[in-house]
């Protein structure tokens, strides 16, 4: 838990301590200037993001979680069948062994 609320301090901090240059336009209230992007028309805009709230941070860290899951399932599956097809390989071999000889 404490890892969380340190992670929320952290983004927190980041998103608040940037500070606008000057001629740049502010930001709305609620919101924070998080960098520039370049527009259509080659025009470079202050990109302004809103604080993540408690639900938006649960959902990043559930789909990451679940991205994980996947990934490593599939590993899994990968050194599975990788191993099963070396066993069958030298089972075959074996098989074939006493024709060979």
């Amino acid at each position: 838990m404490d890892l969380f609320i340190w992670s929320l301090n952290a983004i927190d901090t980041i998103f608040s301590t940037r500070s606008l240059g000057s001629g740049e336009p502010d930001c709305p209230a609620g919101t924070f200037a998080a960098g520039y992007t370049m527009d259509a028309w080659e025009k470079w805009r202050v990109v302004c993001l809103a604080a993540l709230s408690v639900e938006d941070i649960e959902d990043i860290y559930l789909f990451g979680t679940m991205i994980t899951g996947l990934l490593l399932t599939g590993l899994g599956f990968a050194l599975v069948y990788r191993d099963n097809r070396k066993t069958v390989t030298a089972v075959q071999n074996l098989t074939r062994l006493p024709v060979m000889m």
